[in-house]
């Protein structure tokens, strides 16, 4: 499915492309005070919804373009960290807990951000009446890791950067679907489901491992 949804996003990202370019001529051509814009500009907004729901298949698919860099997740979730406070409201409260000497990874900086922002939104919307939300780091010895019975899980040293929260949960029945694109427990009309779909193909790509 992951190779049929990136050859699909691919094929519909270039006729996208042309699109826009054409949408971009024509609000040149006809700027806010023409009658014209009003019908053109809906348009724009259209296509700027399509080209996220693309990322989000090629992030599924693992097809994204990535720029890896060295950097430390002790860093990335301190300065994430306000963004998230933003994101999550008042209601719930964020707690972020840093081990301080982490060992350096190797990812892209603005896809591994994405990651830690959709699994903060997934898990305020579990905690309609307000929680706690929890991002810590650690290292994770390859003897610690042997012990773990995540399946396809290789033993090795890791960074793990566990995200938890006090929400309602998932029934055990679902848990396993909960990374397919467009599986979502939402009701209609609050998101495409593809939040998770991303954070998994994100991290698959990377080279990691996610698991509920």
């Amino acid at each position: 499915f992951g190779q049929l949804a990136g050859g699909v996003a691919h094929d519909f990202n270039n006729m996208l492309q042309a699109i826009m370019g054409n949408v971009d001529l024509l609000m040149l051509n006809h700027p806010p005070s023409d009658p014209s814009y009003r019908y053109i500009s809906p348009i724009r907004q259209n296509c700027n919804r399509a080209a996220a729901l693309v990322r989000h298949l090629l992030a599924f698919s693992r097809k994204q373009t990535l720029r890896p860099q060295v950097m430390h997740m002790d860093d990335v979730l301190s300065d994430l960290s306000m963004t998230v406070d933003r994101l999550v409201g008042e209601t719930v409260k964020l707690d972020v807990d840093i081990a301080g000497d982490v060992w350096p990874v190797m990812a892209d900086l603005t896809q591994l951000e994405n990651v830690l922002i959709n699994l903060a939104v997934n898990a305020r919307d579990a905690m309609p009446e307000g929680g706690k939300l929890t991002m810590t780091t650690r290292n994770v010895m390859r003897e610690e890791c042997a012990t773990f019975k995540y399946k396809g899980l290789e033993a090795a040293d890791y960074v793990l950067v566990p995200v938890t929260d006090t929400g309602t949960g998932i029934e055990p029945e679902i848990m396993s679907k909960i990374f397919e694109p467009f599986f979502t427990t939402k009701d209609v009309g609050k998101g495409p489901g593809l939040g998770l779909a991303t954070v998994y193909g994100t991290i698959k790509q990377t080279g990691g491992y996610v698991y509920p």
